[in-house]
């Protein structure tokens, strides 16, 4: 075992583990000075305020396996004897980052879903939020929320971070942004202009010159929003049809006028004909060649 020391590693911290859940498991065996949270290591740091206080924890902890939300959690003492600055900043707390008016927000150990009306619903009583972005990165769900005030960013950061927004999860990694101001283009669930409810809720599809291969042009707009295409191939069988009757009707205006005159005649005036069945060869092969056939 390391040397005693009033700093106590605590290891396997998981997400929705908070600052206050460890609070609990040191403080009955005295008074805590620093608490640091590593949240990239599932780590902690903890001083104690007096020697005493951190041997005495630790020796109970030997016997005696501590839990904290169901995840075992376990501590030593650290190589440290005293949590500097430059190790405190390790703990994204928000305190030590240079105070903004946006925030950006993590939410770990998501249980349920997030969407912009819960956050407001969170931040707003701190003071009025003005911008809501919210995203999926690696590290989880984020969020960028800009305040009117940088007072008020600094009073939700300080209430809010490390705490969960429902029991047990949900639990909310504040620090400040290096943003000055939200570029807000939705009003939808991932978006949000306070400042600006004209905003539109998705992109609008962009215009563009009717021509040949337009959809528009032989199509319309159902109400979800896909363009149903009218099959050119009706457009051409239909033309065939009208052609088809022309030439038959003139077909049977010459047989019976060469049967009239005694000659002998070929060509059958019956729909079915070979001349019909080639006409039509021909224009489903020319239908095919532009690609008229869907």
């Amino acid at each position: 075992m390391a040397e005693p020391s009033r700093v106590i590693h605590i290891r396997n911290v998981g997400h929705e583990i908070s600052e206050t859940d460890l609070l609990q498991v040191v403080q009955p065996f005295g008074a805590v000075a620093k608490l640091v949270m590593l949240r990239t290591k599932n780590q902690a740091l903890v001083q104690m305020e007096d020697l005493s206080a951190s041997i005495s924890a630790i020796q109970y902890y030997t016997t005696i396996q501590p839990s904290v939300r169901g995840r075992n959690v376990y501590l030593q003492y650290s190589s440290h004897q005293e949590l500097t600055t430059d190790q405190s900043s390790h703990g994204r707390n928000p305190d030590q980052d240079e105070p903004n008016r946006i925030l950006l927000v993590t939410v770990h150990h998501m249980l349920y879903p997030m969407t912009v009306e819960v956050l407001h619903q969170v931040f707003s009583p701190y003071g009025f939020v003005e911008k809501i972005v919210t995203f999926q990165k690696t590290a989880g769900f984020q969020a960028l929320i800009q305040f009117q005030s940088r007072q008020s960013a600094i009073q939700a950061a300080g209430a809010l971070h490390g705490r969960n927004i429902y029991d047990g999860c949900c639990q909310l990694d504040i620090q400040y942004s290096n943003l000055s101001e939200l570029q807000v283009h939705y009003n939808n669930d991932r978006s949000r202009d306070f400042t600006n409810p004209s905003l539109p809720t998705e992109q609008r599809p962009r215009s563009s010159q009717l021509g040949y291969n337009d959809p528009s042009l032989f199509g319309f707009q159902q109400p979800g929003g896909k363009t149903l295409q009218f099959s050119f191939t009706f457009f051409i069988i239909h033309s065939c049809h009208l052609i088809k009757s022309i030439l038959t009707s003139f077909l049977q205006s010459s047989f019976r006028a060469t049967a009239a005159y005694g000659q002998v005649c070929i060509l059958s005036s019956r729909p079915n004909s070979i001349m019909s069945v080639s006409f039509y060869c021909f224009i489903l092969c020319f239908a095919k060649r532009y690609h008229y056939l869907t």
